[in-house]
């Protein structure tokens, strides 16, 4: 007869947290040992006992596991998004220097140009008759 087995519940109910779908299977069988001990069915109940910590166990690993992985997860991606706050905020402060540029231009200054680049245009034109005319083109 010996001892009634023991898996302990509040491992069973601790594997529910880690990985719920084994954590339910470990649960059941934790929960079948007190009802087979008690009809005499002592092979029965150390088979559920190994089973629910078979199962207590394997909800242990994958639920690490699975942690594990979500936390380098999130490392990674907030390494990422750090970086990528970065780039954009030198690419805003180079928009804000060309801005910068960009607001010294005077209009008059600007004016200017335009009457000078017409008044070459013109005189590129004019240059390009006198060569028609003269038979050297």
């Amino acid at each position: 007869m010996g001892e009634k087995p023991d898996v302990g519940i509040a491992g069973v109910i601790f594997s529910l947290l880690c990985c719920w779908p084994l954590g339910i299977p470990a649960l059941v069988f934790q929960l079948k040992i007190d009802n087979q001990w008690g009809q005499g069915d002592f092979q029965g109940a150390q088979e559920s006992a190994d089973k629910a910590k078979k199962f207590r166990n394997i909800a242990f690993i994958l639920g690490s596991i699975s942690y594990g992985l979500s936390l380098i997860i999130w490392i990674i991606s907030v390494f990422v998004l750090g970086a990528a706050a970065t780039s954009a905020n030198e690419d805003i402060q180079e928009l804000e220097q060309m801005q910068e540029s960009y607001g010294d231009y005077n209009t008059e200054d600007l004016d200017q140009m335009n009457e000078d680049l017409d008044q070459l245009n013109e005189d590129l034109e004019q240059d390009l008759q006198d060569l028609e005319t003269s038979g050297e083109y």
